[in-house]
């Protein structure tokens, strides 16, 4: 338990990883290889991923000790001893450089994924420190959770298919990503943004009234929305169309009969609220290209079983709503 709390798995399993497997598997599902060829290697780079993951986690709270004793947040490294500061950031670059090597002769996906680990440096160490110069922290931080761990899963999976890069693909999923990382990075600063102003953190968020992000948050939406529907038309898949249609339900659900707050950066406090659109891409998305791949090869299902089991929370969440929602509609009809 204590290694998971100095990880923070919490903050990224459910949440980062999903999407990116989502990506892979539409990916395979683009390619002329049998699905199943490819999961092992999309399993080498979700394992790649996680390293850089724990990197991140790690350095976030050493560099962030000083502040997080100023406003009274507890920091699992600060109790640490001190040689621990550099010892496991240090042994998570040297799994991440193994990593690379495994990628080889691949130079593209080299290239893409060392890209986050120095995004991710920039953002937490001195004396840059992005995450204290407002917008470029967004941009860094949106760049290392969500564009290049993006790109590189369709780099690498096209590489080992032998296939080609479908660039419409590449780029759609690149604006895709640049939305929906940006969208996290703000929810989280302006979740934050109390303590950051008490310990004058310069984040964009302690830098910019909430209200003036409004206008900003709708249209990040719509480039995002508009992302996502070149990636769907790319993918030619019928299943993640209607598995849209079902989250869209569910988020009416939510919203009308549950009184849950829409949320497209900005939540309220004391309230039930959802994230438009991460419900999709943390379960509904990935399981609708594995559902979807099982039907060419039913052995896919196992691949399906597995992702539900390493990722339970969510999906189990979405099954208790629509289960209350069947409740209550009973309720209706038998009074």
């Amino acid at each position: 338990m204590e290694i998971k709390k100095i990880i923070r798995s919490a903050d990224w399993w459910e949440y980062k990883l999903p999407p990116l497997l989502a990506i892979g598997y539409a990916t395979a599902l683009k390619t002329q290889e049998p699905f199943l060829s490819l999961m092992p290697h999309l399993l080498f780079i979700l394992f790649s991923i996680i390293i850089g993951a724990i990197y991140v986690s790690i350095i976030n709270d050493i560099t962030d000790i000083e502040i997080d004793q100023a406003s009274g947040k507890k920091n699992k490294m600060a109790n640490m001893p001190s040689y621990l500061h550099w010892l496991l950031p240090l042994l998570c670059l040297l799994a991440g450089y193994i990593c690379t090597l495994y990628f080889l002769p691949d130079i593209r996906s080299i290239f893409l994924y060392s890209i986050p680990w120095i995004s991710f440096s920039l953002y937490s160490f001195k004396p840059i420190r992005l995450k204290d110069r407002g917008l470029l922290g967004v941009f860094a931080d949106a760049s290392g959770s969500h564009i290049f761990t993006s790109l590189l899963v369709i780099s690498s999976i096209s590489f080992i298919a032998h296939s080609n890069v479908d660039w419409i693909w590449f780029t759609s999923t690149a604006i895709w990503a640049l939305c929906y990382g940006i969208r996290g990075i703000l929810w989280h600063q302006y979740l934050d943004r109390k303590n950051d102003l008490l310990t004058d953190t310069k984040t964009y968020a302690s830098r910019l009234e909430p209200k003036r992000l409004k206008k900003m948050e709708i249209m990040i939406f719509v480039l995002e929305l508009a992302a996502l529907t070149f990636m769907l038309f790319v993918i030619g898949q019928v299943l993640p169309v209607l598995f849209l249609l079902i989250y869209v339900i569910l988020a009416l659900f939510r919203t009308i009969l549950f009184k849950y707050k829409t949320v497209i950066i900005l939540s309220p406090e004391n309230r039930s609220f959802h994230i438009l659109m991460a419900d999709y891409y943390q379960v509904f998305f990935p399981v609708s290209l594995l559902v979807a791949a099982s039907l060419i090869d039913a052995s896919v299902l196992l691949v399906l079983f597995i992702h539900l089991v390493l990722f339970p929370q969510k999906p189990w969440f979405i099954l208790n709503d629509f289960w209350r929602f069947i409740k209550f509609i009973a309720r209706k009809a038998f009074k």
